[in-house]
């Protein structure tokens, strides 16, 4: 039997402090000894549920953008049942009472056909109608329309579309979102995006044939790839496909002409560029130079820009305005940056990027004392390691990996944030700082799998070069992930839907389905030994 608990967040708005000179903070919290505490801002919080039911009702082009030349398009509409959030749908008052709200019982007062509703999609600069009489269910997630890209004008700017809703008593429900319809690139150039049905990248270089990507690799250290000029190679030989090389010093952090050769040697062994402006990304001059440097380049895949600008407490504006800036530059890549804090202004931060990486690094590390700082971790106070952890007889170390990425989603579920792929970057660095130990390999898995199991599209660890146990494991795991009929191929086309599993709390279960063919994956993320049937 499965039990469905809604849970519900809101916004406490406050005044966002730049940290002061004699305090220094993470996540908003002050961590040094003898500093007095500060009260994070910024703050997602539990809110009242709705004491009757809601229709939250939201439409998305199923690709970030299309191209001229491309005649037919998609959208993909939900009308997800919520209590948190969307407008009120007229139900049997019975159903106000939350503990009737289960998956499959939702019943409207008239009957199975009370819960159709008349779709129109029309295209807002010219008034036409692209998708005309249709019909959706209530509580309908993913349902996808076809449409004809004939109406639309060929922009670099967003155009319009609405969304109506009718009922047949009358009942009327609303959305809208923009559609990119962009003029063709050079065509030497890759072009990547993403598509939002299954929140995977999909990639053209060389050809019109699109490509789906599965991203698996590691941040890269420079001084090592600096040290050998084999190096690159050996790291494409592990069986990883993304390249992100993490800069270093003032500045840029990169040698360029050095960066070129990499790039070129990356191109012609099958590597996809991650390129990464942690120390510029709020620097229009210094962005713009390397966009400009990069952008069309075959092997270009996406823009990393903010390295857990949340712990830094970066200007929470300062993703978006450097997100807009970029898109200016070159609409045709996607943008990505990485998120380490539990709960500090998730939304701003979020709003600058199309796909969030989660940091949680929760092996070795005491998550209610910091053995570095020497002061207590909570929900106010210190820095362990790992955000808001929780790691204790009853919850494993590894279970806040995917306590972090269902938060995340319930806060999309009720702001109404927009669908973004989430990548994991799992914890594969040696002992330092507040861990005092190395991830063990069936650890490392461990990390990947659960990441997987709740919703990530990517993975990419830190940091290479690291042990040569975590190397091993990682190597051989990319056999698994990246086959032809890997557990990537079918991450990419499909959702992990969560399997029950009884006797064993800690052990965590996802499946995804293909057409006839299904992949399962059971995690076990406590320490104690499990055995049992599946």
């Amino acid at each position: 039997m499965i039990d469905f608990t809604i849970l519900g967040y809101f916004v406490f708005f406050s005044w966002f402090t730049r940290r002061s000179s004699a305090i220094d903070t993470w996540c908003g919290k002050a961590y040094q000894h003898g500093d007095r505490e500060v009260i994070p801002g910024g703050r997602i919080g539990p809110a009242q549920t709705s004491p009757i039911q809601l229709i939250d009702v939201a439409i998305r082009p199923r690709m970030s953008f299309y191209l001229a030349g491309e005649k037919i398009g998609s959208f993909i509409v939900d009308t997800t049942a919520s209590r948190v959030h969307g407008q009120a749908w007229d139900v049997h008052p019975a159903m106000n009472d939350q503990s009737d709200l289960h998956a499959g019982t939702i019943q409207a007062a008239k009957g199975d056909d009370d819960q159709t509703l008349i779709v129109k999609v029309t295209h807002r600069q010219s008034g036409i109608e692209i998708i005309p009489h249709a019909t959706v269910r209530f509580n309908e997630t993913g349902k996808e329309f076809v449409f004809s890209t004939e109406t639309f004008d060929v922009s670099h700017a967003p155009q319009t579309v609405t969304l109506e809703l009718t009922h047949a008593d009358g009942r009327m429900f609303r959305a809208a979102t923009g559609l990119y319809y962009l003029p063709n690139p050079r065509p030497t150039q890759s072009i990547t995006r993403i598509d939002s049905l299954h929140g995977v990248l999909l990639v053209r270089s060389n050809g019109p044939t699109w490509e789906t990507i599965f991203p698996y690799s590691f941040y890269l250290s420079g001084a090592w790839l600096a040290s050998d000029p084999g190096n690159l190679k050996r790291f494409k030989d592990l069986g990883f496909n993304v390249l992100h090389i993490v800069p270093g010093g003032a500045g840029i952090g990169y040698d360029l002409d050095q960066l070129d050769t990499w790039f070129d040697e990356a191109e012609k062994s099958g590597l996809w560029i991650m390129y990464d402006m942690r120390g510029t990304y709020q620097n229009t001059g210094y962005v713009r130079s390397q966009v400009e440097r990069y952008k069309t380049r075959r092997n270009m895949l996406l823009y990393y820009t903010a390295d857990e600008p949340d712990g830094h407490e970066d200007d929470p504006d300062a993703p978006s305005k450097s997100y807009a800036f970029i898109k200016s530059l070159d609409p045709y890549h996607p943008i990505s940056l990485c998120l380490n804090c539990q709960n500090y202004y998730f939304q701003k931060y979020s709003a600058g990027t199309d796909i969030i990486l989660a940091d949680v690094y929760p092996i070795g590390t005491n998550t209610s004392h910091s053995t570095k700082y020497q002061t207590p971790c909570n929900d106010t106070y210190g820095d362990c390691g790992c955000d808001n952890c929780i790691t204790n007889p009853t919850s494993p170390a590894l279970a806040n990996i995917p306590s972090r990425l269902k938060l995340w989603s319930s806060f999309r579920a009720q702001l109404g944030l927009p669908h973004k792929p989430i990548w994991s970057v799992p914890q594969a660095f040696t002992q330092q700082d507040f861990w005092t130990r190395t991830p063990s390999p069936q650890e490392i898995v461990a990390m990947i799998l659960l990441s997987l199991n709740h919703g990530a599209k990517g993975v990419v660890m830190w940091l290479f070069p690291t042990a040569g146990e975590i190397v091993g494991v990682a190597s051989k795991f990319s056999k698994i992930v990246l086959a032809r009929e890997g557990l990537g191929a079918f991450v990419s086309v499909a959702q992990a839907m969560a399997v029950p599993v009884s006797g064993a709390e800690s052990v965590d279960a996802a499946m995804w389905r293909v057409g006839n063919r299904m992949m399962v994956t059971a995690v076990n993320a406590g320490e104690e030994r499990v055995q049992g049937e599946i």
